[in-house]
């Protein structure tokens, strides 16, 4: 039982310290929580002290009540009036211990509650914060695509732009129509750098969109003010 109940309190401090770490900050949340488990540990020893206490008196009332029924043949009338006394007590005391197990009970039942909170939160938390990442390497990723696109794609230009400079020249001592190769490779260099643009702007709108969606999740994940 004792190692059930350490397990028990091990979970409800990771638990606590995870959930409240986002609003108060780890070290701030730990000492909190470890007060809090503190004073509960003192108030299961105070209820297991009274429980104690109460299996006592009920032994001392049963026995008690034993001596009385034996005395009662011999002494009459004042013995009858004092066993009525301790019934009184008796039905006083039970009262009083219906009471602090009904207290007992309702702790127990919103520690379980408060558990069972804590774990759907952190679950919650932790299924978010993969995504969160899945996000944040779709987006790395994508930001190393438009770094090779981009780098391709002045690659690109300054082909295409040296491929211009050769063929002005040829055009002045034979004419660009006359290099049927060359205004093949022009065509193409031209062609492959329309494209490139094309795919990256797709690019870079998919970064965007990504960039956007990472915003929302960090919005989420942030603890409100």
């Amino acid at each position: 039982v004792e190692n059930e109940w350490q397990s028990l309190v091990a979970l409800k401090q990771d638990v606590a310290v995870t959930v409240l770490s986002l609003y108060l900050g780890k070290q701030a949340a730990q000492t909190k929580v470890e007060t809090a488990l503190e004073t509960e540990k003192l108030l299961q020893h105070e209820l297991i002290r009274l429980r104690l206490k109460n299996i006592k008196l009920r032994a001392n009332i049963h026995r008690l009540e034993g001596e009385l029924c034996a005395r009662e043949k011999d002494a009459g009338d004042p013995l009858l009036l004092h066993f009525d006394l301790l019934q009184a007590e008796r039905l006083e005391l039970k009262k009083h211990t219906e009471k602090q197990n009904e207290e007992s009970l309702k702790t127990q039942l919103k520690i379980s509650s408060s558990l069972e909170l804590l774990s759907n939160i952190k679950e919650k938390l932790f299924w978010s914060q993969m995504e969160a990442q899945a996000k944040r390497e779709q987006l790395a990723m994508l930001e190393a695509m438009v770094a090779r696109g981009t780098d391709f794609l002045t690659r690109t230009r300054h082909a295409r732009n040296s491929l211009r400079r050769d063929n002005l020249r040829l055009r002045e001592h034979r004419g660009l129509l006359g290099n049927r190769v060359l205004l093949l490779d022009f065509e193409d260099t031209v062609d492959a750098s329309d494209y490139m643009e094309d795919q990256l702007r797709d690019l870079k709108c998919r970064q965007a969109e990504i960039v956007f969606s990472c915003g929302r999740w960090k919005k989420k994940l942030r603890p409100p003010n």
